[in-house]
């Protein structure tokens, strides 16, 4: 049985991988996985989970799960907060799934991936909606050709600015990771511009210019593949996003296989990191690569 801590309550996130490993969703069953224990900053959300999923205990400071579980998930809103959770369990060998945003500051999810790939701890984490079966629809298609030749694309997804759980970045990791999946994880550039609350970026790749748009207060999901043949647009059901996250965190713990490099899976907060510096600059920026020994 592996025993999984979940520290952050705040969201939806916490609740649904609870009920999900746990048992509570009629046509899924992890019988060898159980969420036994969560923590945080909000304890009265933490109870919440606590009570309806049946788990142990409530941890007075995520530290106090060290001893307790076999790997963690860290689900709080605030990017900012997710390394420091995250770090004390990596160095006790724990893997860890670590949500969206794997962390604001590209430095501090560098320094992250490294510890965890030095101690050789698998992550998983990000974005979910990188998983939604019409994401990884064009993802296939680009990848064997279906549309012929890329010529560019789209995406969009919602963005919320005004919040206390770090601003852009609360939100904009689901379209960052969904763009990258789709169109490549070897973007070269980026411009942005900051209209009102609303984002809008062009991504350069080697062949082909990316249109991402992060618009305030829609909640929808969307992509184009511009193809040589045909064009490809979807509208992205994220309705069973949680589920495909938690089969991927399951197979991982199962196997010590990570679904993504270390690379991959902070390239999103250098992604994103450089979108700002756009916007703010009113210069085209360059997406750094992560670079890990």
């Amino acid at each position: 049985m592996y025993k999984i801590g979940i520290i952050g309550s705040e969201n939806s996130h916490a609740m649904a991988f609870a009920r999900i490993f746990n048992g509570l969703e009629a046509d899924v069953s992890y019988p060898d996985i159980k969420v036994v224990g969560i923590g945080g900053h909000y304890p009265e959300e933490s109870e919440k989970v606590f009570r309806e999923c049946g788990l142990d205990f409530v941890a007075d400071k995520p530290e106090d799960m060290l001893g307790r579980v076999d790997a963690v998930m860290v689900t709080s809103r605030n990017g900012l907060f997710h390394p420091g959770f995250a770090r004390p369990f990596i160095e006790a060998g724990l893997p860890a799934f670590i949500d969206k945003p794997f962390a604001n500051d590209a430095e501090e999810a560098r320094a992250l991936a490294q510890l965890a790939k030095d101690k050789g701890v698998p992550l998983a984490g990000g974005s979910s909606v990188k998983y939604a079966w019409d994401v990884q629809l064009l993802k296939h298609a680009r990848e064997t050709a279906q549309a012929g030749a890329v010529f560019g694309g789209e995406a969009a997804a919602p963005l919320n600015m005004h919040n206390e759980y770090g601003g852009f970045y609360f939100y904009a990791s689901h379209l960052a990771e969904m763009s990258l999946t789709i169109f490549g994880y070897d973007p070269l550039s980026v411009s942005a511009f900051l209209q009102g609350d609303n984002v809008a970026a062009v991504v350069r790749y080697d062949r082909y210019l990316v249109a991402n748009r992060f618009h305030n207060g829609n909640y929808n999901y969307s992509a184009t593949l511009y193809g040589e043949k045909r064009t490809l647009f979807r509208e992205v059901d994220i309705s069973l996003i949680y589920r495909h996250e938690c089969e991927n965190f399951a197979h991982m713990l199962r196997t010590g296989q990570m679904d993504q490099s270390y690379e991959e899976l902070i390239l999103p907060v250098y992604y994103l990191n450089a979108v700002e510096r756009a916007w703010t600059t009113g210069v085209e920026q360059k997406i750094e690569r992560p670079a890990l020994a």
